[in-house]
């Protein structure tokens, strides 16, 4: 059974919890429990047995810690290779757009649903680079009726400068 992040998290909390609890107890009635007992074989056992129940709830934070730090890891590299890979579809969308210098609804087209990705996935910074990209394509698309229709060479400069600094936003967002 797969713990969730929260699961493992509230678990380590209580863990801690009870080993305070062990700890404070054993602090404040340890030497009247061992006057009571009076030393000897009986009070050898107690003392191993509470040190054993202190190191065995010691050992369940350190393993309920190390689970939530694997977790946050795999977590953060799961969505480090989506965004890598959305970065990547975004950009060799829009090189297929730049490429041959015309502009078809069909190339339009390809760009929302990365984009709606990118707002899923990505930093805001990255969002914004990216949404002046996407925005200038719908205005140079917008500027003309047809089908397809050739990109302007000041518009297509503009729009591989906003490409850099997208680019540069995501190398920055992946670290």
């Amino acid at each position: 059974m797969k713990k969730t992040l929260k699961e493992t998290r509230r678990q380590g909390w209580l863990t801690l919890l009870a080993l305070s609890v062990i700890a404070i107890t054993v602090y404040i009635g340890f030497a009247p429990l061992f006057s009571l007992v009076g030393g000897g074989v009986a009070g050898a056992v107690i003392g191993s047995s509470f040190g054993a129940i202190f190191v065995i709830i010691l050992t369940m934070y350190l393993l309920n810690k190390q689970t939530e730090i694997e977790q946050e890891t795999k977590k953060s590299e799961r969505v480090f290779d989506e965004k890598v890979r959305l970065y990547q579809q975004i950009l060799d969308i829009t090189r297929d757009i730049l490429i041959d210098g015309n502009l078809s609804e069909e190339e339009i087209n390809r760009l929302p649903f990365p984009v709606i990705r990118l707002q899923m996935l990505g930093a805001d910074e990255t969002i914004a680079a990216f949404q002046k990209v996407f925005e200038k394509l719908n205005a140079v698309y917008a500027e003309t009726d047809g089908d397809s229709i050739n990109i302007p060479e000041n518009d297509r400069n503009e729009i591989f400068q906003m490409l850099s600094s997208f680019a540069g936003v995501c190398r920055k967002d992946l670290g």
